[in-house]
Order: C-alpha cells, then structure tokens, then sequence
C-alpha cells in the first residue's frame, strides 16, 4: 500500500486516535493526529480539557497545521501514507475549511484519499471521553459537553468527495481498523 491518505474525522472521543493507533499496526501508515498539531499550542496554556479555549488559539493551531501540511506536501516521501485525524462537526466552517486543506493536500500528492467518518451513539461518546488517557493528550474530557455535542449535531458530512462511514459504537478499535484497511483495499484496488 503505497500513497494514501486516511482521514478520521468524527466528535471528540469517538476512538479517532485509538483506531489510528491499531492502523499503524497493520500497514505502515505515519500518524498525523490533531492532538500533534494542537498540543504545540495548547500545551503552552492552561487547559484542562473542560473549557473553552480563546479564539486565538486556533489561529496559532491553524499555522501549525500549515506547516505540517506544507512539509507532508513537499518534503515527505511521495509514497508515504498517512492516517490523518480530527474533530469535526456539521456546520463548522473551520472545520470545513480544515477539511478542504487535507482534500488539497491529498490532491496535490496525488494521494489514493479516504475520509472516514467515525460514528457512535451520544451515551457511548459521554463514557469514552472520560479517559483518564485523555488527559495526557490534553483532549477533551467533559462529558456533558459531549453528549451536548452529539445530540445537537452531527459529525461532518464531506462535500463533494466518496467517504467511508463507519459506525464504531460496538465496534472494536482493531476491527474498525481492519474494516477501514480492506475498504481501502477495495476502492483504491492496492
């Protein structure tokens, strides 16, 4: 498997991060996680992951995301893969903004591209989000929020290009990451 992009997206505690993990297990994926891009910023302020932020603080992520962008474009091997991942809700508009840099991005490369979008039942989302292993990571931990979240939107639909939904409620980590795998397999015929 050579040249391709995977792109989890879905609300904060659906497993992005944990299905990510069991990829690089099975292909040789490099892991691009929101929390890599966001935590260069947010591990510079106080956060404790049940707050809101200052609006500043996503101009400042949104830099570092063009600087990782910029280098998976024009420095990294043209036949890396990549499994990207991020919080993403319908109606955003810096999400989708954010969604059309990696939609550039893999089109630049010209990248076999995936977007999967993770699905999961609003009460599993509230158990899951308090992880203590979210803390480290400086992740969202609030479980109100979440479930606030879940019934009042949903996650992001992407315009205008083929994705993959994957409901992972009661699905394992590493069989959702066998499932994401084979429909690469399957579409891309790698």
């Amino acid at each position: 498997m050579n040249n391709v992009l995977l792109y989890l997206i879905g609300f904060a505690g659906t497993g992005k991060l944990t299905i990510a993990n069991e990829i690089l297990e099975l292909s040789p994926f490099l892991l691009v996680d929101n929390h890599f891009i966001n935590n260069v910023v947010f591990s510079l302020i106080d956060t404790d992951g049940n707050g809101p932020l200052p609006p500043s603080v996503w101009e400042n992520v949104g830099k570092v995301r063009s600087i990782v962008f910029h280098t998976i474009r024009y420095l990294s091997k043209p036949d890396r893969n990549f499994v990207l991942t991020n919080e993403f809700v319908e109606g955003n508009n810096g999400d989708e903004q954010t969604f059309e840099q990696v939609r550039t991005l893999a089109t630049a490369r010209g990248t076999a591209f995936l977007p999967v979008r993770l699905l999961i039942s609003p009460e599993e989302l509230a158990r899951r989000v308090v992880s203590p292993q979210r803390q480290p990571l400086l992740k969202s931990r609030d479980p109100d929020e979440a479930l606030r979240m879940a019934r009042k939107y949903q996650a992001y639909i992407p315009k205008d290009v083929d994705y993959f939904e994957l409901e992972v409620t009661a699905l394992s980590p590493a069989d959702a990451a066998k499932q994401i795998l084979s429909e690469v397999h399957h579409r891309f015929r790698i």
